[in-house]
This record gives structure tokens, C-alpha cells and sequence, in this order.
């Protein structure tokens, strides 16, 4: 059974970080100064063609099983095929790389009758004291096509169980575990349980750590979804390359268009869409247990 190649490593006096060429998958991002930011399962399959557990999966052209469901695989193709480096440099205070892919990459004939369009993307990934994450998708065929994106971060946390997220009080969402659509966010959010959640909101938010001392701060640029999500003990205990005990660990705050917010887009025409995270230093809670 063949492995990935071991990601692509970058490095400057601002941070270090690393990426898989397949899937254009970041999987590693550490601020100096900082703890990991980016949760990566331990037992994530090493496989080509299997997607990574963890980092920042790419969700393109679908997410999940799609808008109208029954898409298969789940959360698109795009993070199961390699991605090609277009560029890369460094200097003192930035690393960046830049991916590209198109359908001319989809060669599984199931991918293609799934989405049967001519496009380029164009991946810009940053690594210094902030993570800059930039996805690029332009229409090069003659008719217009829809599709769905998400940045689908995993966030590094000491106890899921304790953090707050702000910036997303009075917005809109679909509880996709409860199947219930319509719901409003009243207040900061604080996870209780499974959560998966779609919330109709381009605002940036802030993931407040008191374990680790810390907040994540997130920007976004044309993303009107926002999805928030984690399994919980029940739920992870089924996952594999979750288990019973990593879930406490992380959660995704990802950058989106999904669902209703899904891009339309006219032949020759290119869309943008931008996911930044930086981090600030905060007074650990003096009853939280070491980080």
C-alpha cells in the first residue's frame, strides 16, 4: 500500500507550517512564539486518494453531499486529488505557496458526471504571524455553473467543553443535527453537545481558549456561511481517526458559501473567497489543567 509523501514544509522568523501536495491540505501552521493551531488527527489515513482528518480540507465543488444531497464523495473531489505548485517563496516575515488545479485534473468519470464543468483553481496559501488562506475558482467554460466551498479549518483547543465563539450572536443558521432550519444565535456560542452547524454570516469571529490562554481570530472575505462543528463523545467514539478522547480538542470554524449561499457563476467570471487567522495572547483560567 503506497503513502503520501511527507507534506511540503515552510518556514520564516514569523512561523513555520506544512502542506500536502494532495489536496492542496494544509496541516500544520505554528506562529512563533505560539502553540500548533491546526488539530491533525494522529490516525488520519496516509493514503492517496483518502482525504486527511484534521488541518484545512478543501470542500470544492460541494459540501457534504451537496446542496440537494445524494453527492458523492462527501465534501467534493477536490481534496482527494493533487494539486500542482504553481510558486513558491519566502522571505523574512512570509512563506507562500500557490496550488492550481482544474477539471482537467478530474479524471474519474463519476467526478465529472457529478460536475461536468471547465474550471481553474487557484490556491494562495500564507504562513507568518497570521495564516492567509485564499481560494480562487474561475469559470473557463461557456456555461454557467454553481458550486459550493468551504475551508473546513480544525482548530486546535484546550477543551472544547470551555471555549466561547463571538461574532455570531443574532445570526441565522441550520442545526444539521437537529434538522431544523431558521434558528438564531442569541449570545456568544457555547458548544454543549454534537454541533453542526451552518450559520448565515460573513462576520469574523473569535474562538476564546481559557485553557490555552488564547484567542483565534477570524477574518473572512466573500463568505457568507460560517459553519461550526464537532462530533462529541458519542459520535467521535464511531469516527476512527477521531476516537473517544480527541474530540475535546478541537473544532472547526470553517469559512463558506453553502447551501443558499452556494456561487453562481457566469462563463469567464472568477470568484474569491478568503479565510485569515491569527492569534492573541490571553491569561489562562488559573483552574484550567496545563496546557
Amino acid at each position: 500500500m503506497s503513502e503520501l509523501p511527507d507534506p511540503r514544509p515552510f518556514s520564516c522568523s514569523d512561523a513555520t507550517g506544512a502542506v500536502h501536495d494532495q489536496g492542496a491540505h494544509v496541516v500544520d501552521w505554528i506562529p512563533t512564539g505560539h502553540a500548533p493551531v491546526l488539530w491533525l488527527s494522529p490516525s488520519t489515513p496516509l493514503e492517496p486518494g483518502k482525504p486527511l482528518r484534521g488541518g484545512v480540507p478543501i470542500c470544492f465543488p460541494w459540501f457534504a453531499d451537496g446542496a440537494r444531497g445524494g453527492r458523492e464523495p462527501q465534501h467534493g473531489f477536490a481534496r482527494r486529488l493533487r494539486w500542482h505548485v504553481q510558486s513558491r517563496e519566502s522571505s523574512d516575515h512570509e512563506a507562500v505557496v500557490v496550488y492550481h488545479l482544474s477539471d482537467r485534473d478530474v479524471t474519474d468519470p463519476a467526478h465529472r458526471a457529478e460536475f461536468p464543468h471547465a474550471f481553474d483553481a487557484e490556491y494562495v496559501v500564507r504562513f507568518g504571524a497570521e495564516l492567509s488562506l485564499q481560494l480562487t475558482v474561475t469559470n473557463t467554460g461557456d456555461r454557467p455553473f454553481e458550486f459550493e466551498e468551504a475551508l473546513h479549518a480544525y482548530l486546535v483547543v484546550g477543551d472544547v467543553r470551555r471555549l466561547r465563539i463571538e461574532g455570531l450572536s443574532g445570526a441565522r443558521y441550520r442545526d444539521k443535527v437537529l434538522d431544523r432550519d431558521g434558528c438564531v444565535q442569541e449570545g456568544d456560542l457555547r458548544l454543549e453537545g454534537e454541533t453542526d452547524r451552518v450559520y448565515a454570516s460573513g462576520a469574523g469571529v473569535a474562538v476564546v481558549d481559557p485553557v490555552l490562554g488564547r484567542v483565534l481570530r477570524i477574518h473572512k472575505e466573500n463568505s457568507a456561511s460560517t459553519v461550526v462543528w464537532n462530533p462529541w463523545a458519542e459520535k467521535a467514539a464511531a469516527l476512527p481517526d477521531v476516537g473517544a478522547d480527541g474530540w475535546t480538542g478541537f473544532v472547526c470554524v470553517e469559512g463558506a458559501n453553502v447551501h443558499g449561499d452556494a456561487v453562481h457563476l457566469e462563463p469567464g467570471r472568477t470568484h474569491t473567497m478568503t479565510y485569515r487567522v491569527s492569534v492573541e495572547t490571553r491569561p489562562r483560567d488559573p483552574g484550567a489543567p496545563p496546557a
